[in-house]
């Protein structure tokens, strides 16, 4: 018996079992953080609706000027938690998921070119980034259908022209990057907006509404190495 197999044995056992272990940090993070937001946003409105009232029944406490700075500061602080703080941290949760794919990915090629006695690594191909590098190695050496990874390999190749948009861009899509603006647009259903900020300046910003968007990205990436495992590809 070769050395290999009962590590190979124990990687089968456990393959999926590590995976979500490492997927729940993420899941939980993500709760708590969304969980803080909504409160303090409530907790918000209820001062705000607290002190408009304050205001309604003794208006001649306060001039013009008091009121308009109270209104604005309490609007700003609304603004400032549901969309910045909001933002980058959904923003910040997909880069780094997304990272993580990737680093998984990496590590699952790797591991197959190990326990399988490859010629060659993924380290040996060339390909536009890590991603397209592990495409290439599981169709190459481990024989992987992509289509049989279907519908999680195109919606996580679509969440990296997601990442790179933020990462890169500021989460902004220029009106003449029409191919990335169609993918976006066709991947944003029930997940994140596209504003138009000014039809002369002619850009869009990626707005993350969705709090689930990130328990959807999880799932996918489960799913993926799920399927994996058919073709005795593991973490």
């Amino acid at each position: 018996m070769s050395r290999l197999n009962p590590h190979l044995d124990f990687i089968k056992d456990n393959n999926l079992f590590f995976l979500d272990l490492e997927l729940e940090k993420f899941r939980n993070y993500n709760k708590f953080i969304e969980e803080h937001f909504n409160k303090t946003i409530d907790n918000h409105q209820e001062e705000y609706k607290a002190v408009m009232d304050k205001i309604e029944n003794q208006p001649s406490l306060y001039s013009d000027l008091q009121l308009n700075h109270i209104q604005d500061s309490l609007v700003d602080r609304m603004i400032e938690i549901d969309r910045d703080f909001v933002q980058s941290f959904r923003a910040s949760m997909i880069t780094q998921l997304y990272s993580f794919l990737e680093r998984t990915l990496i590590g699952a090629c790797e591991s197959y070119e190990l326990n399988h006695n490859k010629e060659f690594g993924v380290d040996d191909l060339r390909g536009n980034g890590d991603f397209e590098k592990a495409k290439l190695f599981l169709t190459k050496s481990a024989k992987v259908d992509i289509k049989l990874l279907e519908p999680n390999w195109s919606f996580l190749n679509n969440l990296r022209v997601l990442r790179n948009c933020i990462v890169h861009n500021n989460s902004t899509v220029f009106d003449n990057e029409k191919r990335k603006y169609n993918c976006l647009s066709s991947f944003s259903k029930n997940r994140f907006e596209i504003w138009e900020r000014d039809r002369e300046i002619s850009f869009f910003t990626i707005l993350l509404t969705q709090e689930k968007f990130v328990d959807e990205i999880i799932e996918n990436i489960f799913s993926l190495f799920e399927k994996l495992e058919k073709f005795e590809v593991y973490i």
